[in-house]
């Protein structure tokens, strides 16, 4: 746990030597505010790492770093140039299927005829047989004749359900052979879609990371965009501290692109789950006003948890070991006196309790 006190007013510091008396220092209010510290890296305050879904070719980069990009925005493109044709092959054959599929296809129409015809033949056949089979009754014809007449009959009969069957199986083998082909032609189009990388944010190209020809693997990176003037910080705060961090309060920080400058932001969000690997919390800060921040850039930050104007301060080396101070008693006489610290850094110490303000401490005894 690191704590850190941000001066918002800073006092001058006042400390008196001679040559016989140790160095004094006479006890004064101050503001300072305690944080607790955090690490991380500064982004657009909207982005998008576009990444590739599986192991593709970059066919093409289609903008440039540091370009304006619109939602919808075709940015990139993946895949094989081999797919273009597939996709025509698959396209082809689909239509075809589809044809064959009809009452209009040639295979069809040619069976529906032979069908017809089959129908007709058995619709004769039959109307002789039941003929024959009067006659027959009536001695009029012999009996072996009128059953040769329905045994035709029933062979008509058969050959046009052997038509039908074969029609009804055409069809059915042409709408499979339509569903297997659009199934193909479905899941070409949905990874040629996947590989058409697009920008789903209004905003800025802040880099490109694969050239044209390269192999992106599945799950790298391949564009980042954003927001272009507004960012935010992407902290990590341990898992000790971050019960004190609160929506709402003032962050400042650093960062190494901008050296020596101090920027400030405010917590916007506070991801309740813990990182194991790290025992960190994932805490994000909008960066006050617009600006231009260079996104990934490490940042460290103070999140700002208690402000106190009127703190009693001393220097560091004016506290002694066990928390006391060397100070006047009663009589004059400089004794060693407890103290309650509070929060301290490598400059000053909060005094709690034990001193007040215009009294004098001493760095040692006389």
């Amino acid at each position: 746990m690191k704590k850190l006190f941000v001066p918002l007013l800073a006092g001058l510091v006042t400390l008196s030597s001679c040559k016989k008396e140790p160095a004094s220092f006479k006890v004064t209010t101050r503001s300072m505010n305690e944080a607790v510290y955090a690490s991380g890296e500064i982004m657009p305050e909207s982005y998008e790492l576009i990444k590739a879904t599986s192991s593709q070719r970059v066919l093409q980069i289609l903008v440039k770093q540091g370009g304006q990009v619109r939602t919808g925005q075709v940015l990139a493109v993946l895949g094989q140039p081999s797919q273009n044709t597939q996709l025509g092959i698959l396209s082809e054959q689909l239509r075809l299927a589809r044809k064959n599929a009809s009452d209009s296809s040639a295979r069809g129409l040619e069976l529906r005829e032979k069908a017809a015809l089959a129908k007709q033949q058995y619709e004769l056949d039959l109307a002789e047989a039941r003929k024959y089979q009067e006659l027959a009754a009536d001695k009029a014809v012999p009996e072996q004749e009128a059953g040769r007449r329905t045994m035709k009959a029933q062979a008509s009969l058969a050959e046009y359900k052997n038509l039908q069957f074969q029609y009804e199986a055409l069809l059915n083998d042409q709408k499979e052979k339509v569903l297997s082909v659009s199934q193909q032609l479905a899941e070409l189009r949905q990874l040629r879609e996947t590989n058409v990388l697009t920008s789903s944010i209004d905003g800025k190209v802040f880099s490109i990371y694969l050239t044209e020809g390269s192999t992106a693997a599945a799950g790298e990176p391949v564009l980042l965009t954003g927001s272009a003037s507004r960012f935010k910080l992407e902290l990590l705060v341990d898992e000790r501290d971050i019960a004190q961090v609160k929506l709402g309060q003032k962050v400042f920080f650093e960062t190494d692109a901008f050296e020596g400058k101090q920027f400030t932001a405010t917590v916007t969000k506070i991801v309740p789950v813990i990182q194991k690997e790290n025992r960190s919390f994932k805490v994000e800060a909008t960066v006050e006003g617009t600006g231009s921040f260079f996104p990934q850039s490490s940042v460290e930050a103070n999140i700002l948890i208690r402000e106190q104007k009127d703190a009693l301060a001393i220097p560091q080396a004016f506290l002694q070991p066990g928390d006391s101070v060397y100070a006047a008693g009663p009589d004059g006489k400089i004794l060693k006196q407890k103290v309650q610290a509070g929060v301290r850094n490598g400059q000053w110490i909060e005094i709690r309790r034990g001193l007040k303000a215009g009294e004098l401490i001493y760095e040692k005894a006389p």
